[in-house]
């Protein structure tokens, strides 16, 4: 999917996520993960998620090389709403017990809420 298309499926569904979630978080978007953190073009590594937040800057990141249609987008932005709304505490607390992603309570709550994604389909 096109970056182009990301932003305009993005910007027609989340406000209506963000506000449901009661995220102000800002969207930046990114081929992947190791392109922004290295700030090199072209850098690639191992696979990587849709989207990530970061709750220091309150910033969703969308790693467009992993979007492959509107379902994703969705899903990535109520995700990451999910997220947003979590202690970054006691996130990080449930990783160092040794929860995996499939185990950590808040990933499995971010992923139960993503399945209302249809609702959010192009309104």
């Amino acid at each position: 999917m096109k970056q182009e298309e990301i932003v305009r499926i993005t910007n027609k569904v989340y406000p209506l996520i963000s506000e449901k979630y009661n995220c102000d978080a800002k969207i930046e978007y990114h081929k992947n993960i190791y392109e922004r953190l290295s700030g090199i073009k072209g850098m690639t590594g191992e696979v990587c998620a849709h989207a990530e937040y970061d709750w220091l800057l309150c910033k969703i990141y969308i790693y467009t090389s992993r979007i492959l249609s509107e379902e994703d987008i969705i899903r990535s932005l109520i995700h990451e709403c999910v997220h947003s709304t979590q202690n970054k505490w006691l996130f990080d607390c449930y990783y160092d017990e040794g929860k995996t992603y499939n185990t950590h309570p808040y990933e499995i709550e971010a992923r139960k809420a993503e399945e209302e994604w249809e609702k959010y389909k192009e309104i």
